[in-house]
């Protein structure tokens, strides 16, 4: 693998997606959460297991990290806008960039997406034993969703949790968080098309959203959420991830540690 200086300019007709697997990232979070923003700090500091809060730290810090590289400067401690429901996004300075993204982690793997002009949402989701998992469907999943509680239970795990990342990939993308009724929700949509239409009961956005599954790590699902209007987009996501050597050392002044990157 190359290790490619990622050019800013791409993300005007590109998505880029970042992937980390956290507990491999050779980071000191010591240091590291001395950097990040108080509130982020003492996000972190509330974390009872060590490992949930280095994980957290290296993943702020990676999104941190690249959103430097993509702004040209220096984004450690800066804080976000913070929209209603929870959602991060850049203050009102760094508006005229247009650089939208989106954060998510489940267990030690992080991925961060970037792109522009679109509202972008990520999610994903480790796929494993859940007992409440019959519960949960019956509660969150619409009815057109619910066809897969037919199949074998390993089958039925899979489907469950790409439905999953699906659904929050796209409350996320939308800003609006799990406030929004799950079950009106149907992200079921054509299995044999890589591109998803949404329906939303009741409401007129069903079609103003596209999903993109995406095959990231083995063991895990996960999904990316855009603005229909920008869904040629889907076509054209790259993926990175840190270069192993940039993530030796803490960054030093001015040099940013994750400016490099291995495409995957």
């Amino acid at each position: 693998m190359n290790l490619p200086r990622i050019n800013n300019k791409n993300l005007q007709k590109e998505i880029h997606v970042w992937v980390v697997d956290l507990d491999q990232c050779n980071l000191s979070c010591v240091e590291a959460i001395k950097e990040l923003p108080e509130a982020e700090a003492k996000k972190a500091g509330r974390f009872h297991s060590k490992i949930h809060r280095d994980r957290y730290v290296k993943g702020r810090f990676m999104l941190r990290s690249v959103l430097g590289m993509y702004l040209g400067s220096d984004f450690y401690d800066q804080e976000f806008y913070i929209s209603r429901y929870g959602k991060p996004a850049l203050q009102d300075s760094y508006k005229d960039n247009s650089i939208h993204f989106n954060i998510s982690n489940s267990e030690n793997i992080c991925v961060c997406a970037f792109g522009q002009y679109s509202e972008i949402g990520i999610d994903i989701e480790k796929i494993h034993d859940l007992p409440d998992m019959d519960r949960i469907i019956a509660r969150f999943f619409s009815e057109e969703e619910k066809h897969f509680l037919g199949l074998p239970l390993s089958d039925r795990k899979q489907t469950f949790f790409k439905y999953w990342a699906r659904k929050e990939a796209l409350l996320k993308a939308m800003g609006v968080g799990m406030s929004y009724p799950l079950d009106k929700i149907d992200i079921a949509g054509n299995e044999n098309s890589p591109q998803l239409v949404i329906k939303i009961e009741g409401s007129d956005i069903s079609n103003q959203w596209t999903i993109l599954d995406m095959d990231i790590f083995t063991g895990f699902a996960s999904a990316l959420a855009l603005q229909d209007e920008h869904r040629d987009l889907a076509g054209r996501v790259r993926f990175f991830h840190p270069a192993d050597e940039c993530m030796t050392s803490f960054k030093e002044k001015n040099n940013n540690i994750f400016l490099c990157g291995a495409e995957i």
